[in-house]
């Protein structure tokens, strides 16, 4: 879960880094699968979190700009990427790294949201941000919690503004005027133990015993699933891939 704060991804202010919980580095491979195919040589990505996914990208080939509005985050991507070239990171929200970006005529094949675009309020903004910053035929991929009925408190502790369905999706990419290539639900698997846990008995913390099931049983076999359907069954969480027309 990204930090991005509840209003239109504002400076954070974490004090600890042990305040912040992301489950990118087991996590990561099986999210990446789902964009296979999908990213460009030049990578823009909004909330780099602890540079998990930057790493990847950057390890697949593409020149990444990290956009991290938490000073304690950027630092550990900044020394994360010490004497790369390949990164650079923009210690700010989204909103001042578009402006920043427009003014240097900065152009990106891709921009890339993996569990942010929930934590901003204004979203279509947002979209229509990320796609000036897209060459033509440029895509943006999206992951984010799905299914409004899973809004639980642990939702509201992490600054979720929302949990997001297809219409919503579908909504956005009409009035933003770009094309959807790909808009599936994932992990099915994970609904009920969701639901019970977090709904429910309205758990708000995160233990290491259910990270380690997540990660090593929900997310496998989640995406096999996924594979085996072909992204037809609905799941807790939405992946969106547009492109700009």
């Amino acid at each position: 879960m990204q930090s991005m704060g509840g209003d239109d991804a504002k400076l954070g202010n974490l004090s600890s880094e042990d305040k912040y919980f992301y489950n990118e580095e087991h996590g990561l491979p099986v999210i990446m699968q789902l964009f296979d195919g999908h990213f460009g040589k030049d990578v823009l990505e909004i909330g780099s979190g602890t540079g998990a996914i930057a790493e990847w990208l950057v390890q697949n080939g593409s020149r990444v700009t990290a956009v991290e509005p938490e000073a304690i985050l950027a630092k550990k991507v900044r020394e994360r990427f010490t004497g790369n070239a390949d990164l650079s990171v923009i210690e700010s929200d989204s909103t001042m790294a578009f402006a920043e970006l427009s003014r240097e005529g900065k152009k990106f094949d891709t921009v890339i949201y993996v569990s942010v675009l929930e934590h901003i309020s204004d979203d279509l903004r947002e979209f229509e941000s990320a796609k000036g910053l897209l060459n033509v035929g440029g895509k943006l991929l999206i992951f984010v919690p799905a299914l409004p009925i899973l809004y639980s408190p642990i939702d509201a502790d992490t600054g979720h503004v929302r949990r997001y369905t297809k219409s919503r999706f579908k909504q956005l990419i009409i009035e933003a005027e770009m094309d959807i290539v790909l808009l599936n639900y994932f992990e099915t698997v994970g609904i009920i133990p969701y639901f019970i846990v977090y709904k429910l008995l309205r758990r708000r913390t995160i233990t290491n015993s259910s990270t380690g099931f997540y990660n090593n049983v929900i997310l496998p076999a989640s995406l096999a699933l996924y594979r085996l359907t072909r992204g037809r069954l609905i799941g807790k969480n939405l992946v969106l891939i547009a492109r700009k027309a």
